[in-house]
């Protein structure tokens, strides 16, 4: 008898604090600037790699020939190969933030905090009140109440944890800021690589120039997609692994 009522008490007290933090406006605006700023930063390194896409392309198409045919796309073939699945990364880490912050911008809306107040409030008053064979409907009410919150703050939860794993976990190797701004000195090294002397031995040196730019590019552009793997997909990916384990623990057995 005394667990079941501090089981209330407990119920009661975290109500009022969901309540309090989903009337707080400090908390979304935290979790909607770090996601509104992972999308600016995902625009601008998806440009920054599809302008070295674009140097790689123009430079692809430079053929020398002294005595034998030397193509500088050949050594550039395989960092362009990674900048194409790349894009396609980032192209997923745009669209998972974008779904984010639609979804962030619904469970902060005054509709969704006036609905989940009202379940968590009709849910209070259940817990001390009965009614004659409510027990199926009670149960469903209190799961779905449950859900509802899972709900209104995992959004926000998500993009903070994200952002503080990132910053302490993951940044020190995995850097965004300085890999972005080496795959744009390397966009300017490409395109500084010219082919204007008839000379055997100055063609290979200058494509020994590409071999090496291309070898640092891949390293560069595999830490963007780790990054971004990790920051925008993979932490999506773990809130909808959790959302489905809580609705399937919460409804799998039916109320008897």
């Amino acid at each position: 008898m005394i667990l079941k009522y501090w089981n209330r008490v407990l119920i009661v007290v975290s109500s009022i604090f969901f309540i309090a933090i989903a009337m707080m406006t400090d908390f979304d605006t935290r979790g909607e600037v770090l996601i509104n700023d992972s999308i600016k930063e995902a625009g601008i390194v998806f440009g920054v790699a599809k302008g070295l896409n674009a140097v790689i392309s123009l430079a692809q198409g430079t053929e020398v020939g002294v005595g034998l045919t030397i193509s500088a796309g050949e050594v550039l073939d395989p960092i362009n190969d990674l900048i194409e699945r790349f894009s396609l990364v980032m192209l997923a880490s745009i669209v998972s933030l974008g779904i984010q912050k639609i979804l962030m911008n619904f469970v902060i809306g005054q509709g969704f905090n006036t609905i989940l107040i009202l379940f968590i409030v009709i849910a209070n008053i259940w817990l001390f009140f009965r009614f004659k064979n409510d027990t199926k409907v009670r149960r469903l009410f209190f799961k779905t109440t449950a859900v509802l919150i899972f709900f209104r703050f995992s959004i926000s939860l998500l993009s903070m944890s994200s952002h503080y794993v990132y910053i302490n976990y993951v940044q020190q190797d995995y850097n965004i800021e300085q890999a972005k701004e080496s795959v744009n000195k390397t966009s300017e090294q490409i395109g500084k690589v010219t082919f204007n002397k008839f000379s055997l031995d100055y063609y290979e040196k200058e494509i020994s120039k590409y071999k090496l730019i291309a070898e640092k590019a891949s390293e560069q552009v595999v830490d963007l997609m780790i990054a971004f793997i990790f920051k925008t997909i993979f932490f999506p990916l773990l809130f909808l692994f959790l959302l489905y384990k809580l609705i399937w623990n919460l409804f799998r057995y039916r109320d008897t």
